[in-house]
């Protein structure tokens, strides 16, 4: 199996409610996504697919629902409330806690396999780093 994969950077703000630690408090990161492709089989030119185009998507995707956004949990109402009401930032809310873990498995089993369902190449793993030292991956 070939697979090809982009990286993508972009900053965001979470918390983790109920987590035990300083992560319990609105922070931000400096967020690097990895996506990996693989293909039934290469294309004519000989890729599993271009590059610009997982660029193109992703990026797109990520500018208009995270990038320089607050990512939380539906259930964190107060602060989704208070955020809202107070300032004119955007809230992406997930159904989960906003982890690492919980933001590697939504891109790659809710929001790639929506964004690439034209595409014959398909997205196999999604890499989240929160810190250079810090990451997770999930895969198929």
């Amino acid at each position: 199996m070939i697979t090809c994969s982009k990286k993508i950077t972009f900053e965001a703000a979470h918390r983790i409610l109920g987590h035990e630690g300083n992560c319990k408090f609105l922070h931000g990161h400096r967020y690097v996504c990895s996506f990996m492709f693989t293909a039934p089989a290469l294309d004519e030119l000989g890729r599993v697919i271009d590059f610009s185009i997982i660029k193109e998507i992703m990026v797109t995707w990520i500018k208009e629902n995270w990038d320089h956004n607050v990512i939380l949990w539906e259930k964190d109402v107060a602060l989704t409330d208070a955020i809202v009401k107070n300032t004119a930032q955007k809230v992406y809310k997930m159904s989960g806690n906003p982890t690492a873990e919980n933001m590697a498995e939504h891109l790659l089993r809710n929001i790639c396999p929506q964004l690439f369902k034209d595409h014959r190449a398909t997205c196999i793993e999604v890499t989240v780093e929160e810190t250079e030292n810090n990451s997770v991956c999930s895969h198929i």
